[in-house]
């Protein structure tokens, strides 16, 4: 493979014809002048050279009769390639000092190449056969050189008159420019960015000047930062890996983009957008470097944020189909617990047992709950509310929850605003943070709830994405315990991050109040320090509208009975039997059907009245709001019960929320589906879908 050496000044024409070369197969090398090329070759002498004559330092005629001079060099052919020597004595005194061939730019590629190989074909033959030296006069040679060279100065001459012509109106257009210069400088110090020019030609690349966007973003001046190098702004949390990257990139010459931890003056950080951009002399070497910096730590508070969501929202769908399973295992399980307690005449232990038994499903039915809190796809009954109504009616449970030892004192507004929020949903927010603080005081302590109503203004709320700017119910719970570290306080809303030793905690007590307040359109944020305590913040936003009632009233375990035709849809088998045992039970005539497509086929076939439809929500082939509208568009009598163990998102996109639709989560008990049932039985009038 041939190697060819191009010599040229400019930039476009190397690339060019290089390019060209390197597509049929050369080796190419590059030198920007004479003297360049002459010192490659005489290390790694090519094939071939392909040389302009016009260039600084070394032209092509000085460079062909060194070339030629040389011993190593001479029989190696040489192309001269030119643009501005283009008279017949220039090509004749080329070829006199020893060039095999004189071309003009700009050649076609086809001819150009033809040359190429001519020349080296020729090369090959005259290794074989060396044709004898051409005798010359070194003195004619050189005065035709000197009259070319007058010849050029001539004209370069001729060229000056022109432009002294020019020189009288250019002192005015730079007149004009310098005061566009002026404008610039100005705009240049009124930019928000910073910008920062460095002299790479000087020991360490300092500084030589900053605009007054520089100084605004890192508080440093022009006189604090001439000199310096730009590492000045780092500090030991830089990224080292990145700084190598803008390192490499400086001494190579190029351009680089990065984003760096910086400090301020003030010792502060902040992230730092830097863009740096070689800027090259009239000679075409590198003159400076320009530096642009953007204070980029909002949007990479914001891009931290949609990460930490983007996992959560993955957990809370794999926690959302966990719960889904459980609720329908739970409803087996507690049901037949109920049933067998209450039918059946058992002994002490027995009844002992599923008592036991009992309690584990409450409680992995309270796991399960907290998952979907945590998830923000719990099924919600919002209310409007005084959050002081809450604290009121939970602090007696509050004080036995947090022990004697832990003082507990409620400072609450007596103004305060409403909120809509599920009063079950804020109750285990309290309890969740109360028991939190009551771990972080283990030698007892204070432990302080307080309401207000607050506005929070575009600088509060610019920090977070989903959090808008409005008027508020602040919510706040403080104790004096061990307080927490930066690295505690970034994890402690992480699904199943705990502190405590193991058996002591789930790691889903504050999960649980973050979903629970998102879900509820609120933000919530910690404020501690190691040795000082913890205070949370709850904001949820405020709401007009009446007052609604939130005394629940005392679970009934009567099985109201019946003689009404149900028509009962479930996909869940074991599910299906427990509803049909404890609604036969109860006296219901029903008609059981495994999907919506069975169903359909016993409705037609079903002679007399169906007097309620109960169906799951989420089902193959037909889903429960698509069965609901075909069954009653043929018996609009018939009125409908949704069943899910699925989280409200699901539901919703099923029709069945935000509808005026009876609903009954899973897992329920078996009175309070006899109750449901009766009390759809026994309404005014069915749904209509």
């Amino acid at each position: 493979m041939s190697q060819v050496l191009i010599v040229d000044d400019n930039l476009d024409n190397l690339y060019l014809l290089h390019t060209l070369l390197k597509g049929h197969g050369y080796v190419v090398g590059e030198a920007r002048n004479g003297a360049e090329a002459l010192a490659m070759a005489r290390k790694d002498p090519p094939d071939l050279v392909i040389s302009d004559l016009l260039m600084p330092i070394m032209d092509g005629y000085t460079l062909l009769r060194h070339w030629k001079a040389d011993e190593r060099l001479k029989s190696i052919p040489f192309i001269v390639y030119t643009a501005t020597y283009t008279e017949p004595r220039d090509e004749r005194l080329a070829l006199a000092l020893g060039a095999d061939k004189f071309m003009i730019k700009p050649a076609e590629p086809e001819p150009l190449m033809e040359c190429v190989l001519e020349v080296l074909a020729r090369k090959t033959d005259k290794n074989a056969h060396p044709a004898p030296e051409r005798p010359h006069d070194e003195a004619v040679l050189l005065n035709e050189y000197n009259e070319i060279l007058v010849r050029k100065l001539e004209k370069k001459a001729h060229q000056l008159e022109q432009v002294n012509r020019e020189l009288l109106e250019e002192i005015a257009e730079r007149k004009r420019m310098e005061a566009e210069l002026r404008l610039q400088d100005r705009a240049i110090q009124a930019v928000s960015q910073g910008i920062l020019i460095t002299d790479p030609n000087q020991k360490d690349n300092p500084i030589i000047f900053v605009n007054s966007g520089f100084e605004r973003m890192t508080g440093y001046g022009l006189a604090e930062s001439l000199g310096k190098n730009c590492r000045f702004l780092q500090g030991k949390e830089t990224d080292h890996e990145t700084v190598g990257e803008l390192r490499t990139a400086i001494a190579e010459g190029r351009s680089c983009s990065v984003e760096i931890l910086n400090n301020r003056k003030d010792g502060t950080s902040f992230w730092n957008q830097l863009t740096v951009s070689p800027v090259l002399g009239p000679t075409g070497k590198l003159a400076h470097f320009v530096g642009v910096q953007t204070d980029v730590s909002q949007r990479r508070r914001l891009e931290e944020q949609y990460h930490q969501a983007q996992k959560m929202e993955a957990i809370g769908q794999l926690a959302g189909g966990v719960a889904h399973d459980f609720n329908n295992l739970l409803t087996v399980i507690n049901g037949y617990c109920d049933l067998i307690l209450n039918q059946f005449d058992l002994s002490d232990s027995m009844r002992e047992l599923l008592m036991e038994i009992h309690k584990a499903g409450e409680r992995a039915g309270t796991l399960t709950r907290q998952l979907l809190a945590f998830s923000r796809q719990q099924v919600l009954a919002p209310k409007v509310l005084n959050l002081n109504d809450i604290v009121n009616d939970t602090e007696k449970m509050l004080r036995r929850l947090i022990g004697e030892d832990v003082v507990l004192a409620t400072k609450l507004s007596p103004n305060l605003g409403r909120v809509k929020a599920d009063p079950g949903q804020i109750e285990q927010v309290l309890m969740n943070l109360a028991v939190n603080a009551r771990d972080a005081m283990t030698h007892g302590g204070s432990l302080t709830i307080e309401t207000q109503s607050v506005t929070l203004d575009q600088s509060y709320c610019k920090p977070f994405a989903d959090l808008e700017p409005g008027k508020y119910v602040l919510l706040a719970v403080s104790d004096t315990g061990c307080g927490m570290d930066e690295a505690i306080k970034s994890r402690i809303f992480e699904p199943f991050f705990t502190t405590k030793r193991q058996g002591k905690g789930t790691g889903l007590g504050l999960a649980t109040v973050h979903g629970i307040v998102k879900q509820s359109r609120g933000h919530v944020a910690v404020y501690s320090e190691v040795g000082l305590g913890t205070t949370f913040k709850v904001y949820l936003p405020q709401v007009s509208g009446p007052l609604t009632n939130i005394r629940a009233d005392v679970p009934s375990v009567a099985m109201p009975t019946g003689t009404a035709t149900i028509l009962l849809v479930e996909d869940e088998d074991a599910v299906r039997a427990l509803a049909m045992n404890i609604l036969s039970s109860c006296g219901y005539r029903m008609i059981e059907a495994t999907n919506g497509k069975d169903a359909l086929l016993l409705a037609e076939k079903e002679p007399g009245p169906i007097h309620l439809l109960i169906s799951d929500v989420v089902m193959p082939h037909l889903g429960g709001r698509a069965l609901a509208e075909q069954v009653i568009s043929k018996r609009p009598e018939c009125r409908t019960l949704f069943l899910s163990g699925y989280t409200d998102d699901a539901i919703i996109r099923h029709g069945v929320l935000g509808a005026e639709f009876a609903f009954l989560q899973k897992p329920f008990s078996p009175s309070t589906l006899a109750q449901k049932v009766r009390s759809v039985l026994d309404g005014s009038k069915p749904a209509q879908l």
